[in-house]
């Protein structure tokens, strides 16, 4: 899957999850299966362009073409009016990991684990995050949604402090690229400043 087709389909998962809207759901909207929208969202699918006009306004978004060169910029103006939406679900996440780390914590007050968790909730760093860091939330919480099946499970305090150990290592690693990503990002919008020069 090339990265421009990746984009585009984390976008749209990213979109009709910020709307609350299921696969299904969407299909409806647009008269495609459910089963299409899932292969579309994880780049399976040679997307038509007429497709992905009609998923696109389904959910509230456009498809343009724009110059290149312009597109640092575009890109910054989308963070902004993007960044609140996502925030506010990348932080919703992250109290719902807490709330759970503390249920695992009243019912299994012997694993050790669950503190090593919660200070790896606690320190994500609290960023504006635009659609690609709450893919990347929504992946690095993927061990820690095991967790809330395991914990009414018999006998299952081994299991929930092997997995618990996971979802710890996994935030612990989302954390240490997002503390890089800053600068990896200013390098990368250099560009924008430049718009002018490339006039000549």
């Amino acid at each position: 899957m090339s990265a421009g087709i990746d984009e585009i389909a984390a976008s749209i998962r990213a979109a009709r999850k910020t709307k609350a809207m299921t696969q299904k759901a969407l299909g409806q909207r647009v008269g495609l299966p459910q089963s299409h929208i899932s292969k579309i969202e994880k780049g399976a699918v040679d997307l038509q362009l007429s497709s992905l006009v009609e998923i696109a306004r389904a959910l509230d978004l456009e498809v343009k073409l724009i110059p290149r060169r312009a597109l640092p910029a575009v890109e910054g103006a989308v963070r902004v009016h993007g960044s609140t939406v996502e925030t506010s679900r990348a932080l919703n996440l992250l109290n719902e990991q807490a709330q759970l780390a503390e249920r695992i914590k009243g019912s299994f007050p012997e694993l050790s684990q669950v503190e090593g968790y919660q200070n790896a909730i606690r320190n994500i760093p609290r960023l504006q995050f635009d659609a690609a860091q709450l893919k990347a939330l929504d992946e690095a919480l993927q061990p820690a949604k095991r967790l809330k099946s395991l914990i009414d499970a018999p006998g299952s305090a081994a299991r929930l402090a092997k997995q618990l150990e996971e979802a710890t290592s996994s935030l612990r690693h989302f954390r240490q690229i997002q503390v890089r990503t800053p600068f990896i990002e200013t390098q990368r919008q250099l560009p924008a400043y430049r718009l002018e020069e490339d006039d000549e």
